[in-house]
């Protein structure tokens, strides 16, 4: 399960698709916004934004602008196409289609009929070893046009996206028929001659494209003798959203475009924050940017009238942040409706802006939290509920508010600040790689890739002022100095079939690989059996069960109301899950289920469960 899933694909052909889909998307925009986008990289959004904005018109020695023939600005049309031909696609010709339409010197597509000739739209084609064609791609460009017509062909799209919001009735629905009737006509039948069917067509779009992309799923059956029914369709920042199930809308929950219309009609909604769930809409999907981030910036309405907001609709914004969801490693934890702050904060922000879920303009988020840092040295905050935190490379910071959370720091030399004293943690090494962190609420923290963790500790007039002090995270323990804090005392097993047994007092066993036996004793114990089929044993006290990714079968016997049992990144869970959902009962066991793995627990009847038993993180 993910969050771009598609169709009845699997999660790694929905990948494919998706970023097939976003390559043909931005290869339409050739590139136009790349001066906006380097500009506000380099200066930001706040007292940089002049400097932006001269760089978004006339470009510089690493971006170009949009005003033509300035002569320092590099080829972007040709990084433009090498990007698209790296990701596997080539522009098929108005000569190869037999066409005889409108196109310019780029291959691209214009609008056929009076009104809709600021219309723009890509046709490429994948090819197999032997050099047979395999796929068709067909990319719509959004609101712009070519920069020696931007003025002008800009203000037929506007036309075009308000007479979509105003009427005539079912403009929005008939828009591509109108604009690309003859050249979609000649697609389907070079496709035909290819020895391809619809299915092997992929539509894309960004924001006015994405509206052409429902567009044509909603025509996809009546016209063009049904060639585009079985079309795959994904439509990034679509203002609409189609009637049918065909289609994948992709947008940033902030951007002021995205899901602006009530399906194809517009309503008072539309001006202001329209954060509507749909059915064929991703919900949740934030980009943390310098607007998104500042308060200042959001003392004025957020409206699709408000024109900073725009900066969450930047084509080159959903490039490189959303194909950053389909990276992480917790992709596969996603779903439609998960919470998903994508970390686009320009270089002058990034150094002190820390990156979370701020909720803004937008209905409540439920579940838990996924946020995905940069390639640059970030500084991420979880919450106090369930996080998921991905640094990504850099030197990133982290920060969690409790509740139950997995860190991933990736490269680079990241730290964990916590805040607070080590003497209000317990700390426990799997000697696998990943650090674990209990707090006094019994919240814990999976961490991998942190160097360093740096707490507060008592300092000047007898603790009255807090010191921060820096530990190093070793093998022996947490080092600052001299000082040394131990590890919580564990048992750890191997990659083969172990048994474990705890001490007196209390232990953390790790069962890691292989199908193990673990016994715990009368104290407070924490079971982390790992994969394979354990069986965890409680042996009395009050005992956490902590279950984490593809764990296996396992079966947990002495369970007691008193005890914990603790579901950290697993498999199949939605943001409104409850423990219910997973279980069963099976004879006198109850049965918890999750994905492809479960846990029995031995001789529980489904009644003795409560939720203030069962964490679902």
């Amino acid at each position: 399960m993910g969050v771009y899933d598609y169709k009845n694909f699997d999660t790694a052909d929905s990948k494919v698709l998706f970023t097939d889909a976003m390559a043909i998307t931005l290869y339409s925009y050739h590139n136009l916004d790349n001066g906006f986008a380097t500009g506000y990289q380099h200066n930001g959004f706040g007292l940089g934004l002049p400097a932006t904005l001269v760089s978004a018109l006339i470009g510089g020695t690493d971006s170009q602008g949009v005003i033509p023939g300035i002569p320092w600005n590099p080829d972007s049309e040709k990084a433009a196409l090498d990007a698209v031909q790296k990701a596997g696609w080539t522009p098929i010709t108005a000569t190869q289609l037999g066409y005889d339409g409108k196109v310019d010197a780029r291959g691209t597509f214009f609008g056929e009929k009076a009104g809709y000739t600021s219309a723009q739209v890509e046709i490429l084609g994948k090819y197999d070893a032997q050099g047979h064609l395999s796929e068709i791609g067909i990319a719509f460009r959004g609101t712009s046009g070519p920069r020696e017509s931007q003025i002008s062909d800009s203000i037929g799209d506007v036309i075009n996206d308000l007479l979509a919001a105003f009427g005539p009735k079912d403009y929005a629905k008939n828009y591509v028929g109108e604009a690309f009737g003859n050249l979609l006509g000649d697609v389907a039948a070079f496709a035909q001659a290819n020895g391809l069917s619809g299915k092997d067509v992929l539509v894309s779009g960004h924001s006015l494209g994405g509206l052409a992309v429902n567009s044509l799923a909603d025509l996809s059956r009546d016209k063009w003798a049904g060639f585009y029914q079985d079309s795959n369709y994904i439509a990034y920042a679509s203002p609409t959203q189609s009637s049918t199930d065909k289609v994948l809308n992709v947008g940033y929950e902030n951007d002021p475009v995205y899901r602006a219309l009530d399906g194809s009609s517009f309503n008072l909604a539309s001006v202001g924050v329209h954060d509507a769930a749909k059915v064929s809409a991703t919900d949740n999907i934030v980009s943390f940017n310098d607007h998104y981030a500042s308060t200042a910036w959001n003392v004025l309405p957020f409206s699709i009238l408000n024109i900073p907001t725009w900066i969450s609709h930047l084509p080159t914004a959903y490039g490189d942040g959303m194909n950053r969801v389909i990276e992480s490693k917790f992709y596969d934890l996603t779903s439609k409706d998960s919470t998903i702050i994508v970390a686009n904060l320009s270089d002058p922000a990034r150094a002190n802006t820390w990156v979370q879920d701020l909720n803004r303009n937008a209905e409540t988020h439920k579940g838990s939290t996924f946020i995905i840092g940069s390639d640059g040295n970030d500084l991420i905050q979880g919450g106090r509920g369930n996080d998921y935190l991905e640094g990504r490379d850099g030197n990133d910071t982290f920060r969690e508010g409790g509740g139950y959370n997995i860190l991933l720091g990736g490269k680079g030399d990241n730290v964990l600040d916590m805040q607070q004293s080590v003497q209000n943690f317990d700390f426990a090494n799997d000697g696998a790689g990943n650090l674990y962190i209990r707090d006094v609420n019994g919240g814990v923290s999976i961490t991998r890739d942190i160097g360093s963790i740096v707490s507060k500790e008592p300092g000047f007039l007898w603790g009255l002022f807090k010191d921060d002090v820096t530990h190093s995270v070793t093998a022996e323990g947490l080092k600052a100095d001299s000082n040394l804090t131990q590890y919580a005392s564990t048992v750890k097993g191997g990659a083969g079939t172990d048994t474990l047994t705890a001490h007196a007092g209390g232990d953390w066993l790790f069962g890691l690989d292989g199908n193990d036996h673990l016994l715990g004793s009368n104290g407070n114990d924490v079971f982390v059996g790992g994969a394979g089929n354990d069986v965890l044993e409680s042996g009395g006290g009050v005992d956490t069960f902590l279950f984490s990714g593809a764990f296996g079968q396992d079966r947990v016997v002495g369970y007691q109301a008193s005890d914990k049992l603790v579901f950290l990144g697993v498999q199949g869970v939605t943001p409104d899950n409850d423990y219910r959902a997973h279980a069963t009962a099976v004879g006198h066991d109850t049965v918890l289920t999750f994905g492809g793995d479960s846990v029995t627990l031995v001789g529980v009847g489904l009644d003795s469960l409560s939720s203030s038993g069962v964490v679902i993180a």
